[in-house]
C-alpha cells in the first residue's frame, strides 16, 4: 500500500511532535491535531495543509529538483521555520532550484519569528552572483516578514538566487534583530569568531570536504562584502562566519 495523503485528526489531542520519512509517494500532509507544535519532514516537496496551532515546521529536502510554490493556505501559528537542503547525486544542491522562491514560503507565514536554512553540499552548482554583472538582483514585491527577528542560512554561498532571498529578507523583515550567515556548513553558528572554527583545534581536517567548496566559501564571503553588508540596517546585528585559518592557509596553496 502506497501512501498519498497522510491526514492527522483532531482527535489526535496529546500530538505534539511528528516525523514523516520514507514516503516516497506522499503528496499532501494535512494537520488538525490540536498540539501538535513540531513536525519535521523528510523527502519530496509535498503539500502541507496545518491548520491548526503547529509552532515550529522542519523540512529535511534532498535532490530538491522544484522551486518552493505559491502557497495558498497560510500556516497561520508558525513560529519557527527550519528548512535543510541536501545535495543531489552531483553532490550539489540541484542547480535548477531558486532559493528566492522560499520567500513566498516565509510570506505564509505571517507570525514568524525565526527562520533557519541549512545547506549541506559538496559543489555549487547555480549561477553565481559574480556570473553576469550586467543581472539586475530580482524582488518580489508587495510582501512583508514583519514578525520574522532571526535569520540564519548555514552553508551561504555565492548563488546569486541566494543572495537575492537574503537582499529579500533584509529588505522586507522589518523587526529583524540578527542576521547570520555561516559560509561552512557543520561549523555551528557559536563558534564563528574561531580561528579554528572549521573543526576540532588538534585536528588537521575540516569541516568544508573539498577545495572547491573551501574557494566557494571565499566567493560567499565576497558576495556579502559586495551585495548585502550595505544593505544591513544599524538596527541588525550581521553575524558572518568564514573558512578558518587552516583553509585560508590551503587557500593560498591552490
Amino acid at each position: 500500500m502506497e501512501l498519498i495523503c497522510l491526514t492527522i485528526p483532531f482527535w489526535l489531542q496529546r500530538l505534539s511532535c511528528l516525523t514523516v520519512s520514507e514516503c516516497d509517494m506522499l503528496r499532501v500532509i494535512e494537520s488538525t491535531a490540536p498540539n501538535l507544535t513540531t513536525l519535521d519532514f523528510f523527502g519530496e516537496p509535498v503539500q502541507l495543509v496545518l491548520r491548526e496551532s503547529s509552532k515550529t515546521l522542519t523540512i529535511y529536502s534532498s535532490s530538491e529538483t522544484v522551486n518552493t510554490p505559491m502557497v495558498a493556505d497560510k500556516f497561520l501559528d508558525i513560529k519557527h521555520l527550519n528548512i535543510h537542503l541536501g545535495e543531489d547525486y552531483d553532490d550539489a544542491v540541484t542547480p535548477t532550484y531558486d532559493y528566492l522562491s522560499l520567500a513566498l514560503f516565509l510570506d505564509a507565514c505571517p507570525v514568524l519569528e525565526s527562520f533557519t536554512l541549512i545547506v549541506d553540499q559538496s559543489d555549487m552548482q547555480h549561477d553565481s552572483v559574480f556570473g553576469n554583472p550586467s543581472l539586475f538582483l530580482r524582488q518580489i514585491l508587495q510582501h512583508k516578514h514583519e514578525r520574522l527577528k532571526k535569520v540564519q542560512i548555514i552553508g551561504f554561498c555565492s548563488a546569486k538566487s541566494m543572495v537575492e532571498l537574503t537582499c529579500d529578507i533584509l529588505k522586507n523583515a522589518t523587526s529583524l534583530e540578527s542576521l547570520t550567515l555561516d559560509c561552512v556548513f557543520g561549523a555551528g553558528t557559536g563558534a564563528i569568531s574561531d580561528s579554528v572554527r572549521c573543526g576540532p583545534s588538534k585536528s588537521d581536517k575540516c569541516w568544508i570536504r573539498s577545495r572547491t567548496m573551501i574557494l566557494e566559501a571565499h566567493k560567499a564571503l565576497g558576495a556579502i562584502k559586495t551585495y548585502i553588508l550595505e544593505r544591513v540596517p544599524p538596527a541588525v546585528k550581521l553575524n558572518v562566519g568564514g573558512p578558518c585559518s587552516r583553509c585560508q592557509a590551503m587557500d593560498v596553496m591552490l
